[in-house]
């Protein structure tokens, strides 16, 4: 009870001092159109990336990225908060109202939704994640904010070894969110091409993984940067050409 009157009472002075204060002139303001903000909603692999620091990785200009983390397949939740920005879903936690005293989160211009072969196989049905996956696209497309789908990378032979079905799960969903992107006209960030031994057993490279063949090494993090920046151009074809030169 104590420490949720604590909340209550920081939660009604962050109120009155975030009303206090004078706005921001319209100059202070970042506009939309300064860069391009990259949401990526994964799990590990989006947080072992370090996607914030890809444009200064590749000296790329005019984007800025995020990786959030769902520790689950079902990223709506995680949706949903991206997808509201600037505003801030309320939660009563004292994250939530220190974050009065903060710039408010940008608005997304640009939502990659990426999968961890840690989900698979497991309690979701397959037809369910593809629904999931379908009301994603569909919800991100309505808020008028381009939309990229990830295929989940693989793991190594040994590791699949280890976990009957999750190999044989992840190519199946590979092969289905191919298949949708295709149709649907979206642009697909291939994670499985990239790392894979081949095209037929498609198990993660040795190579690229780290002890446990599943989680990726800072080679494969290299690989994913190009792949990332190929997509980038299919996604906005009008700056390829200053992402092809600052990728070199």
């Amino acid at each position: 009870m104590r420490s949720m009157a604590a909340i209550l009472v920081m939660g009604a002075t962050c109120l009155w001092a975030a009303s206090a204060q004078p706005a921001a002139p319209a100059s202070d303001l970042k506009t939309a159109g300064k860069s391009t903000r990259i949401v990526l909603i994964g799990a590990s692999i989006g947080q072992e990336w370090n996607l914030p620091a890809l444009p200064q990785r590749l000296r790329l200009s005019g984007y800025e990225f995020e990786a959030l983390q769902a520790w689950q397949f079902d990223k709506s939740a995680a949706l949903e908060e991206t997808l509201m920005r600037p505003a801030r879903k309320f939660h009563l936690t004292r994250s939530y109202f220190m974050g009065f005293f903060r710039e408010d989160p940008r608005p997304t211009d640009v939502v990659i939704l990426k999968e961890c072969s840690s989900y698979f196989p497991d309690d979701t049905p397959a037809e369910r994640k593809r629904e999931l996956m379908s009301r994603w696209v569909q919800q991100v497309t309505a808020k008028h904010i381009k939309v990229m789908i990830a295929t989940v990378v693989p793991v190594t032979r040994a590791r699949a070894t280890l976990d009957r079905g999750k190999q044989e799960s992840v190519r199946e969903y590979n092969d289905w969110v191919r298949d949708y992107a295709r149709s649907n006209g979206i642009v697909l960030l291939d994670l499985e091409a990239a790392l894979r031994t081949d095209g037929r057993e498609r198990y993660l490279r040795d190579d690229l993984a780290s002890g446990d063949g599943s989680h990726l090494n800072r080679k494969a993090y290299d690989i994913l940067d190009g792949v990332m920046t190929q997509a980038l151009c299919r996604l906005e074809p009008d700056a390829c050409l200053q992402v092809r030169a600052s990728a070199k």
